[in-house]
């Protein structure tokens, strides 16, 4: 009898600490991974409801945990919610009426209805940082990289840019300048302007957060600079900036940009990899860090300086075409 007595306080014991993990992982996870991570809370749901318990544990926690990493709240997010809840109500209701088969029936409905909301919430959440395609490209006409020193840099490494220089077929201008904020970018237009670029690679918010700048005066430089562009006639690239771990305090600040303008996102996955991957912080300094940033944890070296180059390359290529890349045997895509 002892053994029985033991074995549901190690199954409690167990799901806590798996219920634990999951809430770690799901905080960590990229907002790139976010459909993935939703995915993981609904999995627990549904076998839930198919063992005709309740789902609300799980769903409830999946909001949670969306609020606390403070993303964005896309159309397809909200359509997610709100089925979501609508299955939730169904599910009580159908438990009132204490007929095996309706609850049976109305199970199997509650997962169609939630696992199609997220699947259509997953294509939402992609194409909304989804640029044109197919735009032709113009030689001779340059891509300009306009940021902080993420993109100048300086010896002995100098910056991506030069890196992606190699990459293209096109010229490319580094108008990086370190220590910039979204403001004081703002006046670098003359000389952006005069490089007639097709396209503006945007790496910016990094300072203004570190400084304290409000989200809506970010946003609204930002936006300048987009339409600005656009009157160029040049496609502008964004490159999500992360601002925190767990959370972000501009509440996806570039996804919803993107949305908005319709333009072409870098994840912020290619800076956390840096960051992440530094010898300076964990997980890169429990293994002696794989070199992708300097000392001081911050900024790229060669190897970092490639690894952006070749993620705005690709970015490049999903809106000009593979020709705006030069032709590499060797070529790593991202």
């Amino acid at each position: 009898m002892e053994p029985m007595a033991i074995r549901p306080r190690h199954w409690k014991t167990a799901s806590r600490i798996g219920v634990g993990l999951l809430i770690l992982a799901s905080l960590a996870a990229f907002p790139s991974e976010t459909p993935w991570m939703i995915a993981g809370w609904l999995v627990w749901a549904t076998i839930r409801l198919l063992r005709l318990r309740t789902g609300w544990g799980p769903l409830a926690a999946c909001a949670l945990v969306v609020l606390a990493k403070r993303l964005p709240w896309t159309p397809g997010l909200m359509l997610l919610a709100g089925v979501a809840a609508s299955c939730l109500l169904a599910d009580w209701l159908a438990r009132q009426s204490q007929i095996g088969w309706a609850r049976r029936a109305m199970v199997g409905a509650e997962t169609l209805v939630l696992w199609t909301a997220w699947a259509l919430m997953a294509i939402d959440w992609q194409a909304s940082v989804r640029g044109p395609r197919g735009v032709t490209i113009m030689l001779g006409r340059p891509v300009v990289c306009l940021g902080d020193s993420m993109t100048s840099m300086g010896p002995p490494h100098g910056g991506y840019p030069e890196v992606l220089a190699k990459l293209l077929s096109i010229p490319v201008v580094n108008l990086g300048q370190p220590g910039i904020t979204s403001r004081q970018a703002l006046k670098l237009f003359d000389r952006l302007a005069l490089a007639e670029p097709q396209a503006v690679v945007v790496e910016l918010g990094g300072n203004d957060f570190v400084q304290g700048e409000a989200r809506q005066v970010v946003e609204e430089n930002l936006e300048q600079i987009i339409l600005a562009c656009r009157q160029l006639g040049a496609e502008v690239i964004l490159m999500e900036i992360p601002r925190g771990f767990f959370s972000d305090p501009y509440w996806g600040l570039e996804r919803q940009l993107a949305r908005r303008h319709r333009l072409e996102l870098i994840p912020d996955t290619a800076i956390r990899r840096l960051l992440l991957q530094s010898p300076t912080m964990p997980p890169g300094s429990w293994t002696g860090g794989p070199f992708l940033t300097q000392d001081d944890g911050l900024h790229p070296n060669a190897q970092g300086n490639q690894l952006l180059a070749e993620h705005v390359a690709a970015a490049l290529a999903r809106v000009f075409g593979e020709g705006i890349r030069r032709p590499r045997p060797d070529r790593h895509f991202p």
